[in-house]
């Protein structure tokens, strides 16, 4: 596992208080209770913090799974790539 993933998973342990553990690359918005709408936008608060982003609302809802997730923050931040 790289460095992103296992960031994001604590950063998924964090906001919606779910086992890091349980948090794959097909985790899906709507996955459990707390990712709703409102969930939603503390994890884009988070994720802009932690990797200093400024994630536009366009690709904000595009971000369905963990996967897009990652998608997202690589394209505005590909040194992260690692």
């Amino acid at each position: 596992m790289d460095q992103l993933d296992r960031r994001i998973k604590l950063i998924f342990g964090r906001v919606f208080q779910v086992d890091s553990d349980l948090i794959d690359d097909e985790t899906r918005r709507g996955a459990f209770e707390q990712w709703d709408s409102l969930g939603h936008l503390n994890l884009l608060e988070v994720l802009n913090e932690e990797f200093d982003l400024e994630i536009p609302p366009e690709q904000a809802l595009e971000m369905e799974t963990v996967a897009d997730i990652k998608r997202v923050i690589l394209d505005l931040n590909p040194s992260l790539n690692k």
